[in-house]
């Protein structure tokens, strides 16, 4: 009788433990870059680890974001869209009631919502989070156990240091304004819980993020302790610099920054790409080595759009982004057409941790967790994105991109996408009274989440605060209209116009 309450009581404790989830966020490389997709159909995959990945669980074709790296990391951490978070733009944050723009608390998040359940939890890399509280200042109120990060600014490294930091010729150069910012590469910034660990020339920040991954993951593994581990990464990003595949073969480690559009800027692009793929790897066969895959969720992703080529547009390739999930008990389906968009990871990792979100936190997403786990076929309906002053929606058959009403386009650009998910084929249907039917549905859906940016830049709200000033004179132009609502030169695959 014993030995069966025994096994009762083992056999209890192992349906009821809790899973863990590594969470992965790749920064600037939208999904064409990674061979999964098949978009560049003519070259070799630049990412074969992640492309493993996919086969061992599932990779969805249609994942949407934020276009741009704070407003995505705002969306994915917080289960909210722009429209809730007010986080619209690196340099717009806004929201009608202003009581509530100063309120870190208003917004839930992943990492807390997780610690309140009982996992140890971790980040590492670049945390941006403009619509919430800030890592290194409110590690504890977000849920964060311990945290190994960067920042560009030197505020928060003099602070810790008592003195000044001196721009020299080690510093990274910001690739918008040129000026000396932080390094995030070679002889990185790094805090880790509050101090400043001292690096050098020889020192590769994103194999110190990825290795406080790994330390993390092995020690909570030898405790038998629950854990999230989430690494935003800081590769590729738009400054392009050499790697260790580089230095491997001779080249001096240096922070230089080299343009994407020039033959050297894109061959170290690549090689971002392709070495934070092989960070991947390494945590992929660490959880392996360490026997811990059937009890780990492996998700990876990306931020937003390639730097240079659709980063912050408010059209498809802007928004939309890997999204692998592996590990655990995730059925392998490989290439999903099934929709998710960055507000469904929340909810996604509080069912699966069998944890709860306080009730007065607003959520817009929906757990993916039946259909990871196959008690389920299907998503969601509809999935959007708010990039700046723009709004785009998509169902498995259409696409709304590019509405605009700032811009005199509230319409925007209607398409049927026959199947496709990376623009060969895309029928523009803007005009054809065919499909009146569709394009109320659609109008529905902008009605059912409306933007809550004013559409004239002559509203008072357009200078009522900082944010919103840099917003307007970084918009409020005839050829930012035009960018923001143009395909990628690399990807005109589609009719653009309206």
């Amino acid at each position: 009788m014993k030995i069966i309450i025994a096994l009762l009581f083992i056999s209890f404790s192992i349906a009821a433990k809790q899973p863990n989830f590594v969470v992965i966020l790749s920064d600037d490389a939208g999904f064409e870059e990674f061979g999964l997709y098949k978009v560049k159909k003519d070259t070799l995959s630049n990412t074969p680890n992640i492309d493993t990945l996919a086969n061992r669980g599932v990779a969805f074709k249609h994942a949407w974001t934020q276009a741009i790296c704070g407003p995505s990391r705002s969306m994915l951490l917080s289960g909210n869209y722009a429209v809730n978070t007010g986080s619209y733009d690196n340099k717009i944050y806004y929201l009608p009631d202003s009581q509530d723009y100063k309120r870190k608390d208003r917004l839930p998040s992943f990492t807390k919502v997780l610690n309140d359940s009982g996992y140890a939890v971790a980040v590492a890399g670049k945390w941006h989070n403009p619509a919430g509280y800030d890592l290194i200042k409110d590690s504890k109120a977000l849920g964060v156990d311990t945290y190994t990060t960067w920042t560009a600014s030197p505020t928060d490294y003099e602070k810790i240091l008592g003195r000044k930091l001196i721009p020299d010729n080690t510093w990274e150069r910001s690739a918008i304004s040129n000026k000396p910012i932080i390094s995030r590469y070679w002889k990185p910034g790094i805090i880790k819980n509050g101090e400043v660990i001292p690096t050098s020339m020889n020192d590769y920040g994103p194999d110190i993020f990825s290795n406080a991954i790994i330390d993390f993951i092995e020690l909570q593994a030898k405790a038998s302790k629950p854990f999230l581990a989430y690494y935003t990464m800081v590769l590729p990003h738009s400054s392009h610099t050499v790697t260790p595949n580089e230095v491997a073969n001779g080249v001096t480690p240096s922070n230089k920054h080299f343009r994407k559009g020039t033959p050297q800027g894109m061959k170290y692009f690549l090689s971002q790409v392709n070495y934070a793929d092989k960070l991947v790897g390494e945590i992929v066969n660490k959880i392996d080595e360490l026997g811990i895959t059937d009890e780990t969720y492996i998700i990876f992703a990306s931020d937003n759009g390639t730097t240079a080529s659709a980063k912050s547009k408010a059209v498809e390739y802007g928004v939309h982004v890997p999204f692998v999930v592996a590990g655990a008990d995730v059925k392998q389906r490989e290439m999903t057409d099934e929709l998710m968009d960055f507000t469904d990871l929340l909810p996604t990792l509080t069912e699966l941790a069998g944890a709860t979100i306080p009730s007065h936190y607003n959520v817009d997403g929906n757990s993916l967790a039946p259909f990871l786990t196959g008690k389920s076929n299907s998503t969601k309906d509809v999935i959007y994105a708010f990039p700046g002053p723009a709004t785009l929606v998509r169902t498995k058959d259409y696409l709304l991109e590019a509405v605009a009403p700032i811009y005199g386009k509230p319409e925007g650009r209607l398409y049927k996408t026959h199947g496709s998910y990376d623009g060969r084929g895309y029928e523009n249907i803007t005009h054809n009274p065919k499909y009146a039917e569709v394009k109320e549905k659609f109008n529905q859906y902008l009605l059912a989440k409306p933007h809550t940016l004013p559409t004239n830049f002559e509203h008072p709200a357009w200078v009522s605060t900082e944010s919103m000033k840099k917003g307007q004179k970084h918009f409020n132009n005839k050829r930012r209209a035009i960018k923001h609502l143009s395909l990628p030169k690399s990807y005109k695959f589609y009719d653009e116009s309206f």
